[in-house]
């Protein structure tokens, strides 16, 4: 059962409190992400864009970077804007937030599987021992949910 119910008031969100605290860490972990040139995060989070033209790669990059880094950082503080905004535990998103939240929980699941190595691992099978491989898995429920969600709204507006 999903944790996010769509209404006319938006995205409803019901969280624990063991959730809400993992999740208020997010902002900052994905804030640090890449910042490091040896942080494995940083070419999943910054992939080549032309990978067989290394000029053309860094000239969009040279160009789209302020955008790019101020759009998440706009997104990491609307998602911890929101996350502190909860009122035991529940939530109300409006579509902005909730897409916010989405890339916010999509970018943190991409830093801890990059520096887990999962990328080139995958994920074990069985039920995670090790709490990156559990967060790894939580925040792809939750994207999961989320997105589920908003398709479901968007599909009903039709």
């Amino acid at each position: 059962m999903s944790r996010f119910h769509g209404s006319d008031q938006g995205i409803a969100l019901q969280l624990n409190q063991s959730e809400i605290a993992i999740l208020s860490r997010l902002p900052i972990l994905v804030g640090n992400a890449g910042v490091d040139k040896d942080d494995p995060a940083r070419q999943r989070l910054n992939p080549a864009i032309y990978p067989d033209d290394e000029t053309s790669s860094r000239e969009f990059e040279r160009l789209a970077a302020t955008e790019r880094v101020e759009g998440r950082s706009a997104d990491r503080e609307l998602f911890d804007e929101t996350l502190r905004e909860a009122v035991e535990g529940r939530l109300l998103l409006s579509q902005d937030q909730a897409a916010a939240w989405a890339r916010v929980l999509g970018e943190a699941r991409i830093v801890v599987a990059a520096r887990k190595g999962l990328f080139d691992t995958g994920l074990p099978t069985g039920l995670p021992t090790d709490p990156e491989l559990a967060l790894v898995l939580l925040l792809g429920h939750l994207q999961e949910e989320l997105v589920n969600e908003m398709l479901r709204i968007m599909e009903d507006a039709k």
